[in-house]
């Protein structure tokens, strides 16, 4: 199915020289990494590894009936969606990363990357010239729709590289994929109950990851929320309206001091504590 020529331009050897091959997601794997390995395993052939499927990418693999076989002959590993040696599922020499992160932590020899939104526009890019399968297509479209906040953030051209993807599918097949099993209704509710307001914020404890980001992606623009802080276990998760969002990465930036911080995520820190920071900044 591949270009020998064209991958050889990319990555610097012929592709028969690459195999066997394993192909893997980064940790806790997500849409766009999974879009990367099944589109590594069409494209040449080899083993997969998909660590800890997110609920999107297990209905994913259901829906396309693609089944993770690892195995441990290979000589070099693709790793997908990767921009730092300690999101790998495994320990390698012999990389080569395919990315789309404005930073990336390995040796820029291994690396092939163009920053973009989503990793499916690049794997896309670098197919130039090939009839790619209907299940990598679907793959991309799922991987580009939650890479763009149910395409909350697209642009004109993540809609355009969107339209390609689809193909003959139909995007209620791709919410269908991404929500499936994303609420149980009794919890959700006792969440939304529980929520308060406080000028353009909402804030509240969320009993699961998946019922903060399903509030993000329906409800907080109904009910006017400029941003939404959800309290967990091992923290508190912000997500924001794009016009808020320097606001936003300031309390952010001020919290890495004291906390990790995973994108929105700021772990072991206090709701109250972000709540005050977020006060100084935006109209609560």
């Amino acid at each position: 199915m591949g270009n020998g020529d064209h991958f050889h331009d990319i990555f610097g050897t012929d592709i028969d020289d690459l195999k066997p091959v394993l192909h893997v997601t980064h940790k806790n794997a997500d849409p766009d990494s999974f879009a990367g390995v099944l589109w590594g395993k069409r494209i040449f052939g080899g083993c997969t590894l998909v660590h800890n499927p997110s609920r999107t990418v297990k209905n994913l693999m259901e829906e396309i009936g693609f089944e993770d076989r690892i195995c441990w002959d290979f000589r070099r590993v693709f790793a997908y969606d990767v921009n730092s040696p300690d999101k790998l599922p495994i320990v390698s020499e012999n990389l080569i990363v395919i990315d789309h992160h404005p930073k990336n932590f390995f040796d820029e020899a291994k690396v092939y990357r163009r920053v973009r939104s989503s990793l499916s526009m690049n794997l896309y890019d670098i197919s130039s010239g090939i009839d790619l399968p209907e299940d990598v297509l679907f793959s991309f479209a799922v991987a580009l729709v939650t890479d763009t906040a149910i395409l909350r953030t697209a642009s004109s051209e993540e809609l355009e590289y969107l339209s390609k993807f689809l193909g003959r599918r139909k995007m209620e097949d791709v919410y269908k994929v991404v929500f499936k099993g994303s609420v149980n209704m009794e919890d959700f509710l006792k969440d939304l109950n529980d929520l308060s307001f406080s000028g353009e914020v909402c804030y509240g404890r969320f009993s699961v990851e998946d019922h903060f980001m399903f509030f993000c992606d329906t409800f907080m623009y109904a009910l006017g929320c400029k941003v939404v802080a959800g309290e967990f276990d091992w923290g508190v998760w912000i997500y924001s309206e794009k016009g808020y969002m320097q606001k936003v990465f300031k309390v952010l930036k001020s919290l890495e001091e004291k906390f990790r911080r995973e994108g929105g995520k700021i772990i072991g820190a206090d709701l109250c504590v972000v709540l005050s920071l977020l006060e100084d900044l935006l109209p609560l």
